[in-house]
């Protein structure tokens, strides 16, 4: 087996080139791939763990929030006067809810492809700017045009920093640690649905008429203008990759980049796969339209979310105690993804922790609209935000199933977030007001594609077993015949190169 070259030596500018660690009999690792020793590795590598978690999660978190903030602080603008000050009617609100999510499509992918290149640090920091500042100016706009432009481009300069933080947490976890990490980070959406409601409620009762503004207005300019100095904090915070990254001390740059490696059994640094390369094989895999259909089923059902002020509403309580019930389901929202991402991680295991929570949401959805009993309506709410327990499952499931090259996988994180957000643009018209209160016809749009995610999870399921069986009978066939699998003419080898894996690895089902 070839060593990888980005293990061999460290990053340029980081010192003299590596020697190897002196052995321990009790507790050294051979890293296989690599072929570099480490001594001390299970305790180096949960300290290092440890360390990564607390420099990244908290801040990405901080960020994801921040965005969620900005991009859905609309839906409780919308229950003070938005909609009278600027003489909305119609379908013109969704329309403007529909048009943010084609600027948002347009941009995931080219800007993951750029990212794949770029230091993290400076593009993902860059990319807040430009959002809080379109955010912050929504505060001035005068007509439904002005909205309307305004939303769009808030999509487009918004749409980077999502699938940006999918693909730096996979250049920096294992397989077994994915789904909970972006878990971790999804919860932020969920916290910033509750901390929003909270927060939008203290703005709409607290800053209506100050300066002569109403209270929606400071409600953009507020949560918008609080996003630039926690970029300019990001700058000097947010991790590059394992290769690049200064922070590192040497033992743990080799163990960080050796982690990757030897799951894959090959190196995550392929300086020498153009974007163009990563680009074409994503799109070869019929991997990725499975998760892309699986993801899409799950978005369009999720995007109550958009309307969930104006679901609460139908309870028949004023806007300040809407808001504050809006706040708990989001709450149990986190808890929930966060423990079945985790379990996921723990037994190696995705269909099924994909498959339940759509089953649990899709009763929510039929007792919402088939009941006005206000105690039964709200606990559907509840019920209907355990959608958000398949999410990290999928997300991570994007890493494993399409691993190698770095560039594919930079790709497929992208076309997979914004394939999935055409559902935004149509679902945003599954709430007409003229529906309310049960909504029928959303709810059983909901539970259909509920049902998709559903059908797409077992296709990926079997699909994905189908490949280990394939890999397995291959090695075993070379074994039989006195070919290494691992050799460019054997048949384990030349199976793996058709879905651009090591011919040791395995799928996660």
């Amino acid at each position: 087996m070839q060593k990888s070259s980005s293990l061999e030596k460290r990053d340029e500018g980081a010192g003299d080139e590596l020697e190897t660690f002196p052995q321990d009999e009790k507790d050294v690792a051979k890293v296989e791939v690599a072929n570099v020793i480490i001594p001390n590795r299970n305790e180096l590598e949960k300290k290092f763990i440890r360390k990564l978690d607390m420099r990244l999660l908290p801040l990405m978190m901080l960020i994801y929030i921040l965005n969620y903030l900005d991009r859905n602080n609309i839906a409780t603008a919308r229950l003070g006067t938005l909609e009278k000050d600027l003489s909305l009617h119609g379908n013109q609100y969704n329309t403007i809810i529909s048009l943010f999510f084609v600027g948002y499509i347009l941009t995931q992918v080219p800007t993951n492809m750029i990212l794949n290149k770029m230091r993290p640090s400076r593009f993902l920091p860059a990319v807040m700017c430009a959002w809080a500042i379109v955010s912050t100016c929504t505060g001035a706009v005068q007509n439904y045009q002005g909205l309307l432009a305004l939303r769009f481009v808030l999509g487009f300069v918004e749409a980077p920093f999502f699938p940006g933080a999918l693909f730096l947490f996979s250049s920096w976890y294992t397989k077994k640690e994915l789904a909970a990490r972006i878990s971790i980070l999804y919860v932020a959406a969920q916290i910033s649905g509750a901390f929003g409601g909270l927060l939008g409620s203290a703005i709409m009762s607290g800053m209506d008429g100050k300066a002569g503004l109403p209270a929606w207005r400071w409600l953009f300019i507020i949560e918008g203008s609080a996003t630039i100095p926690i970029a300019f904090v990001a700058m000097f915070l947010l991790p590059d990759y394992p290769e690049t990254t200064k922070w590192l001390t040497d033992e743990e740059r080799i163990l960080a980049v050796t982690r990757l490696a030897e799951e894959a059994n090959e190196s995550d640094h392929d300086e020498t796969r153009s974007k163009w390369e990563g680009l074409r094989l994503a799109f070869a895999d019929p991997v990725l339209y499975i998760i892309w259909l699986m993801q899409l089923g799950l978005n369009t059902a999720a995007c109550f979310t958009n309307f969930f002020p104006t679901i609460v509403e139908t309870l028949g309580y004023g806007t300040t105690k809407t808001l504050l019930l809006s706040a708990p389901p989001y709450m149990f929202a986190a808890i929930l993804s966060v423990m079945n991402s985790f379990h996921s991680d723990k037994v190696s295991e995705r269909w099924l922790h994909v498959v339940w929570p759509q089953v649990f949401s899709s009763i929510g959805f039929i007792i919402s609209a088939v009941t006005l009993n206000v105690a039964a309506r709200y606990i559907s709410t509840f019920m209907m935000m355990s959608i958000y327990g398949s999410f990290g499952c999928i997300l991570s499931w994007v890493s494993t199933s399409l691993p190698r090259p770095r560039s594919k996988r930079a790709v497929a994180y992208a076309v997979v977030n914004a394939g999935s957000n055409f559902a935004s643009i149509y679902a945003s018209y599954f709430y007409p007001e003229t529906q309310g209160p049960r909504y029928w016809q959303a709810n059983v749009a909901n539970v259909a594609f509920s049902g998709m995610c559903i059908v797409m999870a077992t296709v990926l399921h079997f699909t994905l077993r189908w490949r280990n069986r394939q890999l397995e009978k291959a090695a075993d066939a070379d074994v039989d015949a006195g070919v290494d699998p691992t050799s460019e003419d054997s048949m384990c080898q030349q199976l793996a190169m058709r879905w651009n894996c090591h011919p040791h690895y395995r799928y996660i089902t």
